[in-house]
C-alpha cells in the first residue's frame, strides 16, 4: 500500500515538472 502511494506522488511530481518545463516551449511555439 505504502509503495503504491509512494510510486502515485513520484509519478504526479514528474508529471508536474514535465508540464511546467513543457508549458512555456508550448506557449511559445503557439506564439
Amino acid at each position: 500500500m505504502l509503495n503504491s502511494i509512494k510510486m502515485r506522488q513520484a509519478g504526479m511530481i514528474v508529471f508536474a515538472t514535465t508540464v511546467i518545463l513543457i508549458l512555456p516551449n508550448l506557449t511559445r511555439l503557439v506564439s
